[in-house]
Parts: structure tokens; C-alpha cells; sequence
């Protein structure tokens, strides 16, 4: 029986080693989830952001979640939600600066989480060189159209 819970316990560290990458599209919100029903009882988990792992919320099994964000000089200010009963954490109105490494992990070690998160600006590279691309056939358009009317101008003086 011991073997079996000690497998099962580095199956749940090595998932966070791994870690899952998400995307959303900018000014959408985004729910990392644990993956875990409940928060066992006088557990903690804490939630960091960036390569510095700076301490952005904590959830104390019965206790009110708490928003910590003054590492981060109000980064987050009024757009995190915890979940009390599972940990999730929940970022509204997502910026590009909110892109980076989220790590969750309970007080004991036993619980680890990692996930890279990806803002988008809301335009794919295709719609990106579609617009550069019409911008340059505009322009191109405008200059051979002033360059032949001014030739033709000339021509009939």
C-alpha cells in the first residue's frame, strides 16, 4: 500500500514538473484549475507568478482565499478570484503582461502544479501579415497611380 501511494504522489509532483500551457485571447478571463476536488483539511496552497515565483494568492482550507499582490506592485489589483474549496485561480481581464509561469503547490510539497500561460493581442500572425500585406498594396497602389498621372500630366503639356 505504500508503494502505491508513494506512485501516485510522484505521478501529482511530476505532472507540475511538466506543467500545462494555456492560451487566452486578451481582455477574456482565464481559470487555472487544480484539478482537485477539495483542499485537504489544515492544508495551504499558494499560487506565484514569474521566474521570480513571487506569492499572488493563498488558500487556507476553511479560511477566506487571500490575494497578495504587493510583490507585484498591484499587477493583479481587483483581477484574481480564488476558489476556497478547490484553489483555482481565476485572472479577469487578462493583459499580454499577464503571459508567463504559474505555479501552485500545497504547504506540504505533495501537491505541485505548473502552468504557462500565453495573453494573445486577439490577431493571429495570419490576420497580422494579411493587414501588413494590404497596407503594402495600398501604398504601392497610391504611389504607381500619383507616379503615371503626374507622367501623364506631363506628357499632354
Amino acid at each position: 500500500m505504500k508503494n502505491i501511494s508513494m506512485f501516485f504522489m510522484s505521478l501529482v509532483f511530476m505532472e507540475g514538473v511538466f506543467g500545462e500551457t494555456v492560451s487566452v485571447k486578451e481582455g477574456k478571463p482565464i481559470t487555472l484549475h487544480t484539478g482537485l476536488t477539495e483542499i485537504q483539511k489544515d492544508d495551504m496552497m499558494d499560487w506565484t507568478f514569474g521566474a521570480e515565483q513571487n506569492l499572488i494568492a493563498r488558500v487556507i482550507k476553511e479560511n477566506i482565499p487571500t490575494i497578495f499582490d504587493t510583490e507585484l506592485n498591484g499587477k493583479f489589483k481587483g483581477r484574481i478570484q480564488l476558489s476556497g474549496p478547490t484553489g483555482d485561480l481565476t485572472i479577469l481581464n487578462t493583459r499580454s503582461s499577464d503571459s508567463g509561469d504559474y505555479e501552485v503547490s500545497n504547504s506540504t510539497n505533495i501537491f505541485k502544479k505548473t502552468f504557462r500561460v500565453r495573453v494573445d493581442s486577439g490577431l493571429s500572425p495570419g490576420a497580422i501579415a494579411g493587414i501588413v500585406v494590404g497596407v503594402i498594396v495600398l501604398v504601392a497602389a497610391a504611389v504607381f497611380g500619383i507616379y503615371f498621372g503626374y507622367r501623364k500630366k506631363g506628357q499632354m503639356l
